[in-house]
This record gives C-alpha cells, structure tokens and sequence, in this order.
C-alpha cells in the first residue's frame, strides 16, 4: 500500500514536471519567433532603402530565415545525438 502511494505521488510530481517544461519550451518557442520577426524588421528597414525591394518582401523572408536557419541547425543537432534514451539493462532476479 505504501509503494502504491508512494507511486503515485512520483507520478504526479513527474508529470507536473514534465508540463512545466512544456510550458517553457513554448515560452521559448514564442519568444525566439518574437525576436526574429524584430530582427527581420530591423534587416527590412536597412536594405528597403538599399534596394528596389518592398519592406514587406524583405521582412517576410529574413524573419523566415532569422527563425529558419537556426531551428534546422538545432533540429539537425537534435537528430545526430538521438534520443539520448538508452535501452535499460534488464537484471534477472532469482
């Protein structure tokens, strides 16, 4: 009775901390988007004037490409290391 409770408070402390970090990893998720939408206005805003390109067409593109190209870097980095979950050994108790 004592490791069932004890289970099930472990559970309850796992998956709240695993809905915390969901929460974070939005938050980052909204933020980073926030500051690559600033930084292709910024990049807009320098290059509208440089050339015939409207400012709409510019920021389009390099808040895609300020967002983009990191977000491949990461997912590529994420799927050369795997998982990082290895199978458990199992022990065969007698």
């Amino acid at each position: 009775m004592a490791d069932q409770n004890r289970e099930t408070k472990l559970r309850k402390v796992v998956s709240r901390a695993a809905w915390r970090l969901n929460v974070i990893e939005i938050a980052v998720l909204v933020l980073a988007a926030v500051l690559s939408l600033i930084a292709g206005a910024i990049t807009a805003l320098m290059f509208s004037d440089l050339t015939d390109i409207s400012y709409r067409s510019i920021w389009m593109v390099s808040s895609v490409l300020f967002f983009g190209i990191p977000g491949f870097f990461v997912i590529f980095r994420k799927a050369e290391q795997g998982s990082g979950i290895e199978n458990p050994k199992t022990e065969i108790r007698e």
